[in-house]
């Protein structure tokens, strides 16, 4: 009876946490669509006019950015550099439809890589 109880109880507190542990990568301003791919996540809410996209690393870079590019020929980039885990780049905006992408680039021993390119329909 003890370890029904015990499961019980971590069960119960597993349904309480959850919420709480999402909402720390949550993005609340993030009203329009976002995706990952490998380290780099893209995020966008709509205007009234048209939309807003930032992203960020889900790792961390020792030195990297990450560039967008859009509808419109919208594109723009980070600043190099080191970026935390989840630290969120700027927000640019831009207006159309159609695809709106961001690659993350990382540098090791003088080599830039590609860290991850997701994309959504804006």
């Amino acid at each position: 009876m003890r370890l029904k109880s015990a499961i019980a109880t971590i069960a119960t507190l597993a349904a309480t946490v959850a919420p709480f542990a999402a909402a720390g990568t949550a993005h609340a301003s993030a009203n329009g669509p976002s995706g990952c791919n490998n380290n780099v996540c893209i995020y966008t809410s709509y205007t009234g006019t048209g939309w807003r996209v930032w992203g960020e690393f889900r790792s961390g870079a020792a030195e990297g950015h990450i560039d967008f590019w859009g509808p419109n020929g919208f594109h723009a980039s980070s600043p190099n550099g080191y970026w935390t885990a989840g630290g969120d780049t700027q927000a640019w905006s831009g207006s159309g439809n159609g695809q709106l992408c961001a690659q993350g680039w990382s540098r090791a021993n003088g080599t830039w890589s590609s860290v991850g390119l997701p994309c959504v329909a804006v």
